[in-house]
């Protein structure tokens, strides 16, 4: 595509997030925004309005995106979350816009379906880009056909993770022929090497998530740590992370008496988490292809996951980190039980697995994602 036809190009990046001012699938749809505009397109975004106006969302604006809020009010906003907006049906942004394409990003693999549905019925070329899916979440028949045929009728569907592909192909029922995987921006330097931790006692480990356990398995965690033989054992576990589950999780870990366990608050500086901690933990029931795992092993550390979702696709297992077969207490034991015994071998895994994660991800994938949607555009 030449520099005018960029120029002239039309693009709008539809937020089918509609629980939260700002969370983690709104990152590599807005970098990817902001990207294009400095290429020279017109990039607009349609976002669900809220009172709360987040740092990110200010910044695409002050850059020159054009941001269109949908404000809907009870009862109206109590659809089906795969449901075309309320507002949109009244008003609708396609129109006021008409944009030469459009990029609908999901949090999981099914609340952009209104949205596409809305850019086939009225001749909009639109691209699906889902963040998550949940082996949890399964649509009923009728629902599952539209997405499959929505999906169909993209010009790309991209995935985070290989399995979140094969997963939503499942759950539609049909193979998705234009399906692409495609890595996400991380919060750490592609070259990052903290140095390792000065005292090894205890053996501190980090959990980098939000607190959520129904997607992170928070609980799970602790329900190892609370067993006998962890409690006696030198290893604390930091909790970084924000979220409205806190309160519950504290009382979790206060009931089960885990004097080990910190609530560290949300880190801003990934690279200074990991100067003081030796291995991230984080046993997932839904996922994309969780970044913190990506910058865990940048910076050099093993990593401890629950095989779900992306979670083990960057991973040889006792090679460069260890799965847990399952998001419960008696995997995840088994499989930080094989960590704890070959401990003195961390720093060797880590630095392997710095080296297969740069292997596997490119240095810059938010231009490799727009070089993409810039060629499916044209």
């Amino acid at each position: 595509m030449s520099d005018t036809a960029s120029a002239r190009l039309r693009v709008l990046f539809v937020s089918a997030n509609e629980s939260a001012p700002w969370g983690p699938s709104e990152t590599n749809w807005a970098l990817a925004a902001a990207h294009w505009l400095g290429q020279g397109a017109e990039i607009h975004a349609s976002v669900k309005g809220w009172d709360e106006v987040p740092g990110e969302l200010a910044d695409l604006e002050r850059a020159g995106v054009i941001v269109h809020r949908r404000w809907d009010l009870p009862p109206y906003d109590s659809r089906p979350v795969h449901e075309l907006p309320w507002s949109e049906r009244r008003t609708s942004t396609l129109e006021q816009i008409r944009p030469d394409f459009v990029v609908v990003s999901q949090g999981d693999n099914y609340e952009g379906l209104g949205w596409m549905e809305e850019c086939a019925r009225r001749g909009y070329p639109y691209v699906a880009y889902s963040n998550s899916a949940a082996e949890y979440e399964w649509s009923p028949d009728d629902v599952a056909e539209r997405l499959a045929n929505a999906y169909r009728g993209a010009r790309a569907s991209f995935f985070v993770s290989e399995s979140n592909r094969e997963l939503t192909e499942r759950q539609v029922g049909a193979p998705i022929a234009n399906a692409r995987v495609v890595r996400c921006h991380v919060k750490v330097d592609y070259d990052a090497a903290p140095p390792w931790p000065d005292d090894d006692t205890p053996v501190r480990l980090a959990c980098l998530a939000r607190l959520d356990p129904n997607s992170k398995g928070h609980d799970v965690v602790f329900d190892v740590l609370a067993q006998p033989k962890w409690r006696q054992r030198p290893v604390t576990l930091s909790l970084y992370g924000a979220g409205e589950y806190e309160g519950v999780l504290r009382a979790l870990s206060e009931r089960l008496g885990l004097d080990s366990v910190e609530f560290a608050g949300y880190a801003k500086d990934i690279e200074t988490v990991w100067r003081s901690h030796h291995a991230l933990v984080l046993c997932s029931r839904a996922e994309g292809l969780p970044t913190v795992i990506i910058e865990a092993m940048l910076c050099g550390r093993p990593v401890i996951v629950s095989d779900v979702a992306g979670n083990a696709e960057l991973l040889q297992d006792n090679e460069t980190g260890f799965v847990a077969a399952a998001p419960v207490a008696a995997c995840l034991d088994e499989a930080m039980e094989r960590a704890w015994q070959r401990r003195t071998e961390w720093r060797a895994i880590g630095q392997r697995a710095a080296a297969s994660v740069r292997a596997q991800m490119p240095r810059d994938p938010i231009a490799l994602l727009v070089a993409q949607l810039s060629e499916l555009a044209a």
